[in-house]
């Protein structure tokens, strides 16, 4: 007879995979299917496809539908294990066997994780055989097989252990389910919440930068599927991307897993039976819960009234609306009724309401140091000005040095031009032009801030930066090109009937490029941002840029060296339109705020629809006096239709005009 009994439970264990053994099935073949089977199908071919780059984590190994397995069934796990506690009769039977809690648990907590680990492993060995047994480099290595095993048991194990520790503060199995997921989302989804407020509020605040930078770094939902794949960069094949979850942030998980564990295994020491089917099986958690809800309600509800009609007055109203909701969702939840509008609750909404305003108040206030932050010239190593964050962050991802400026001149400029912004700028207001700038300091760090302003507005300092030979160097990287390096240039012509011009010779080339040097060396303010006539886009193959594989521009009629080059090649009325290439020219006023839909078609298209009849040019003389028009949208003036010659009646160009630029045959027409 034994001293003493063993505290391991074969019985409990054996009950456990009979109840959630099928979880283990679904998991084992959704990993096999989307791993092992592809590779082994992939060899049989004839010609099989070759995977590289991020092995594993390719889009051929369907590494989202592994994903979809890992979101779902550690989830699934942890609730069908604890579903005994959401159930006051399982609860009270369950704890009525001589078995102290802790080891109940534990003997649960083994149950799950070796039925979530087993699949994992299972398909991890029939692709380290493979492996052993075939030449699968093209697929994937062993290091990134070793990486793909470690990401499957952190992650697993993560969301398995978060599951645990949420049924321990909930008595329902359909709000653990729910509150699990919201838990992994809630860093990011508050981290998102908050940059808009203040992106709203603070003058530079991007929250292109945010969202796109860090964003999926706050939740591992996230974390797992958003990386950069391999990619295709010209002249270069394919460039292998990175893996999904950095090393620090796997570690970070780990620990959380086990942190986790140890906070559910207190909780499930504490729990009281009688908390099955409640909630909230704690009425500590009531005050915690309802800030939380009200809190991220009305963020959400400021951000939707906000980006809906960029409104101070409408997004205050957000906070309002959306707090009020969120906070009689959870009322109605802890209570489990609709009847709850009460007193109490009315006061109860009002302090809470009180605490939150506070939180959105103050939020902003703490970043206002932020809004006229700009680094002295001496700490900045180089800056780029443009139009939006997304080219910084290509220029960025490829390396270039086409995108900034360093000289003291220039960087002194952009600064006043930021200042400018600065005091221009409103946050919550996007109808002007995207203006961003981003600092590289000799530290190594970034300042990065965005802005929407009236180019109007700040006409005198974006001058002075334009016309220096530096931002234009940046602005137009075909100045910097060797043009040795230079093996095509294709142009684009307007005409959709015309045959692609391209160009190979180098002597030509040469010709090309230094005649349109020239033009863009020469080019006023007024010229770089307002181009007017029908332009053609030009793109320049090029070798030993970088990671670039071409550069990209566009010339006008107002480029006299280019255009003289033209003609004298015998391409200009291949590349370029002018007036004898018309046959009409059709004409409408701007300014119906009805069709305020920056798109000149569809605009043009919308009025039609009612009916409307637009002023037609036939005359040469007429048409030729609107040929100076340009692609910029207006609040008013007139939008011009040109019909060009040619078999493709369908072949039309969109072009606007100022109504103080307009001819006045135009003008008098609509008056």
């Amino acid at each position: 007879m034994p001293l003493k009994t063993s505290s391991f439970n074969r019985e409990i264990i054996k009950q456990d995979y009979r109840n959630v053994g099928w979880i283990a099935i679904v998991y084992f073949f959704g990993l096999f299917f989307f791993g092992p089977m592809q590779v082994w199908m992939s060899m049989s071919q004839k010609e099989p496809d070759f995977y590289n780059g991020t092995g594993m984590f390719e889009g051929a190994f369907l590494y989202e539908a592994q994903v979809v397995f890992v979101y779902l069934l550690p989830v699934l796990m942890a609730i069908f294990l604890f579903r005994y506690i959401q159930v006051r009769g399982a609860a009270d039977f369950a704890h009525s066997f001589p078995v102290k809690r802790p080891a109940l648990f534990m003997h649960h907590i083994l149950s799950g994780a070796s039925l979530l680990l087993a699949p994992i492993l299972l398909n991890y060995i029939l692709l380290l055989v493979t492996a052993l047994a075939a030449d699968v480099s093209a697929y994937y290595t062993l290091g990134n097989l070793g990486y793909w095993l470690l990401l499957m048991v952190v992650i697993t194990l993560l969301f398995f252990s978060v599951t645990v520790f949420i049924g321990m503060l909930t008595g329902l199995s359909a709000v653990q389910g729910v509150l699990s997921y919201i838990f992994l989302l809630l860093p990011a989804g508050l981290y998102a919440l908050i940059s808009y407020l203040l992106s709203s509020t603070v003058k530079g605040f991007s929250q292109n930068v945010i969202l796109n930078e860090s964003l999926d770094k706050f939740s591992p939902l996230l974390d797992i599927v958003v990386f950069e794949r391999s990619y295709y960069v010209s002249g270069e094949g394919e460039v292998a991307g990175e893996l999904p979850v950095a090393n620090m942030s796997l570690l970070i998980y780990g620990a959380a897993a086990v942190f986790f564990y140890f906070a559910a295994l207190y909780l499930y020491k504490k729990r009281p039976l009688e908390a099955a089917s409640n909630a909230l099986a704690s009425p500590i958690l009531h005050p915690v819960f309802k800030f939380g809800t009200m809190f991220c309600s009305a963020l959400f509800g400021g951000m939707y009234f906000g980006l809906t009609q960029n409104s101070h007055s409408w997004m205050i109203a957000g906070f309002v609306i959306g707090g009020t909701i969120g906070y009689l969702l959870i009322v109605m939840l802890i209570e489990k009724t609709w009847r709850i509008f009460i007193w109490k609750h009315a006061k109860g909404w009002a302090g809470y309401a009180l605490i939150t305003a506070v939180m959105i108040a103050v939020i902003p206030f703490l970043w206002k140091g932020y809004e006229s932050y700009i680094p002295s010239a001496g700490e900045v190593e180089k800056v780029y000005f443009g139009n939006g964050y997304y080219q910084y962050e290509e220029s960025q991802r490829e390396g270039s040095n086409y995108s900034f400026v360093r000289s003291k001149e220039a960087i002194e400029q952009v600064r006043a031009v930021h200042e400018s912004l600065i005091a221009e700028s409103e946050p919550l207001e996007k109808s002007g032009e995207d203006f961003f700038i981003g600092y590289q300091l000799d530290n190594g760090k970034e300042v990065l801030r965005q802005y929407y302003v009236d180019r109007k507005e700040i006409t005198e300092g974006l001058k002075e930066l334009y016309e220096t030979e530096e931002y234009k160097n940046m602005h137009y990287p075909i100045l910097q090109a060797d043009i040795s390096n230079i093996g095509k240039v294709d142009l684009y012509p307007v005409t959709n009937g015309s045959e692609m011009p391209r160009l190979y010779d180098p002597e030509k080339i040469s010709g090309f490029v230094e005649a349109l040097r020239k033009d863009l060396e020469g080019l006023t303010y007024e010229e770089m941002v307002d181009p007017k006539g029908f332009g053609t886009n030009i793109d320049f193959t090029v070798s030993g840029m970088e990671n670039r594989g071409f550069l990209s521009t566009s010339v006008y009629p107002s480029y006299e060296h280019t255009m003289e080059w033209l003609k004298e090649e015998d391409l200009y009325e291949e590349v370029m339109v002018d007036s004898s290439m018309v046959d009409k020219v059709e004409v409408y006023p701007l300014g119906n705020d009805k069709y305020d839909t920056y798109d000149f078609e569809g605009y043009a298209m919308a009025l039609q629809g009612e009916g409307y009849t637009p002023m037609t040019l036939n005359g040469a003389d007429q048409i030729e006096a609107v040929m100076n028009a340009d692609e910029n949208w207006r609040e008013n003036g007139y939008l011009f239709v040109y019909y060009l010659k040619g078999e493709d009646s369908e072949n039309k160009v969109y072009l606007s005009m100022e109504e103080a630029e307009a001819p006045d045959f135009v003008k008098e027409h609509f008056e």
